[in-house]
């Protein structure tokens, strides 16, 4: 039986998506996830996703 997915949407891309991890409360996309997972520090889109995981960066100093 197959599980129901629930649709979320991205910290990064703000896409809704059913596929995705989930990273304290943040969710990213599978698709995001592996842009992030293969970019080099010279792709252009580099800095775009060190801006939106700081989400990220602040939900973690946020835990008791």
């Amino acid at each position: 039986m197959k599980e129901k997915q629930c649709v979320e949407k991205c910290s990064v891309c703000e896409q809704n998506n059913e596929n995705g991890i989930h990273i304290c409360d943040i969710y990213i996309c599978e698709n995001c996830e592996r842009e992030i997972v293969n970019s080099d520090v010279s792709d252009e889109f580099y800095r775009y996703y060190l801006q939106k995981l700081k989400k990220l960066k602040h939900s973690l100093l946020n835990i008791s």
